[in-house]
């Protein structure tokens, strides 16, 4: 998932700015979510500081703030530095300043039609959908899951592990910030991971990165937040290993 963040200091521009991106996410049917939309340079930087997953910035330039956009941008590539960082201002003459606070944007989107600004939010978050995914899965390995008309990507680093449900032919993916029930059986599951994944008993599939503590006595596995895995008897020597 891509968490998106909107910085702008017009408060009738910034809900307009949220409209056009929550269009987009919902004709689309993106994996991306409004995390924090704000006047406030410094609200944005605090929201990154603890985000969990890699953002979509939309800044203004002039934030008639102690920092401008560009400044708050430098700001954000420290914590994210992959991130995807997208100026909306009137100052078209101010792009080349991004060369000197080396902040890599991805585009511009100038306020001089606001018809236009909705069709380059648009495009703007498509291209980012498209990189975000070609990045993933050339870089880090992502688990995709088919739900209807939509793909989830989730990154192996973010998965816990998978457990049969409940619910007849559904699985349940345990991320570190979200589940997701899914059709399937383990077995599929499995054939699609690597090396970091272990089958540790008939209805679990663990993230050997993600352990924190194996009770061999009690046949359980902690994983880092808190949750458990049951471990059979016969994958005890397989998991010691």
């Amino acid at each position: 998932m891509l968490d998106i963040y909107i910085c702008e200091d017009n408060e009738q521009q910034l809900k307009l700015f949220e409209k056009y991106v929550r269009d987009v996410i919902m004709i689309e049917e993106l994996d991306m979510h409004i995390c924090a939309s704000s006047k406030n340079p410094y609200e944005i930087i605090d929201h990154v500081k603890t985000a969990k997953n890699l953002g979509l910035f939309f800044l203004d330039i002039d934030l008639n703030s102690s920092i401008n956009g560009l400044q708050l941008a430098q700001e954000i590539r420290k914590y994210q530095p992959r991130c995807f960082i997208i100026f909306i201002t009137s100052h078209s003459e101010m792009s080349f300043l991004t060369f000197q606070y080396k902040v890599e944007a991805l585009d511009y989107i100038i306020k001089d039609n606001f018809s236009k600004i909705h069709e380059k939010i648009h495009e703007c978050m498509l291209n980012v959908n498209e990189k975000y995914s070609s990045v993933n899965n050339h870089i880090n390995k992502v688990f995709t899951i088919a739900l209807g008309d939509k793909n989830l990507n989730i990154d192996f680093d973010n998965i816990l592990f998978f457990e049969t449900s409940s619910n007849i032919h559904k699985i349940i993916l345990h991320a570190k910030n979200r589940m997701i029930e899914f059709s399937g059986q383990l077995k599929d599951v499995q054939a699609q991971l690597d090396s970091r994944f272990y089958r540790c008993h008939r209805s679990y599939i663990v993230n050997k990165h993600n352990i924190k503590e194996i009770d061999f006595k009690q046949s359980i596995v902690y994983m880092t937040n808190g949750e458990t895995c049951l471990l059979s008897v016969r994958m005890k020597k397989g998991l010691k290993h």
